[in-house]
């Protein structure tokens, strides 16, 4: 340490913690402490306590995925469309995508999909999403395989928050583009 043409070169001291809590993510919560700092090996002294008494953190982004039992076929552009609702405890936007696996007449039948909502609390926000067929046969009546996954950026904590959910879905045909 220098200033006004002193200077310390060599500093020798202590700092001691007596009492800490932490929320998620690194919050302080409570810091008690005392320091002792000594110049040049000199006796004297610079004494001091530190306390941090800070409110409760916020609370960390809760989110939720569900997926709809029922969805649809289109038997004209072979797609799968499907949906569900997003739950949080924040308001925040969620991306939510996922894959649609289906076995038809022995053939595998594979699609992804992907979408936005904004999510607030107190109500679940509906998704609804268009898996595309990645070959050529299309989506068919009946049971697929939803894989779905949420997720959002925590609006306290900046962390990447997720949800997931599998489910069967039924398809009913649908003569509409999706």
């Amino acid at each position: 340490m220098d200033g006004n043409g002193r200077g310390c070169n060599t500093l020798t001291g202590s700092f001691h913690v007596t009492d800490v809590a932490f929320g998620p993510h690194g919050y302080v919560r409570k810091l008690d402490a005392s320091y002792e700092q000594h110049c040049e090996g000199g006796s004297a002294a610079l004494r001091g306590e530190v306390h941090i008494d800070n409110p409760a953190p916020p609370t960390e982004l809760d989110l939720g995925v569900s997926v709809a039992v029922k969805g649809k076929a289109s038997t004209l552009d072979g797609k799968a469309t499907i949906g569900g609702t997003v739950s949080c405890n924040a308001p925040v936007k969620v991306d939510v995508s996922g894959n649609v696996t289906q076995v038809a007449k022995k053939v595998l039948i594979k699609g992804s999909y992907a979408t936005a909502v904004d999510c607030v609390p107190g109500a679940p926000a509906a998704w609804t999403a268009t898996a595309d067929p990645t070959g050529t046969t299309p989506f068919q009546k009946g049971q697929v395989k939803v894989d779905a996954q949420a997720t959002a950026t925590d609006p306290n904590y900046g962390e990447t928050v997720t949800a997931t959910q599998t489910a069967v879905v039924t398809l009913a045909k649908s003569r509409t583009v999706s």
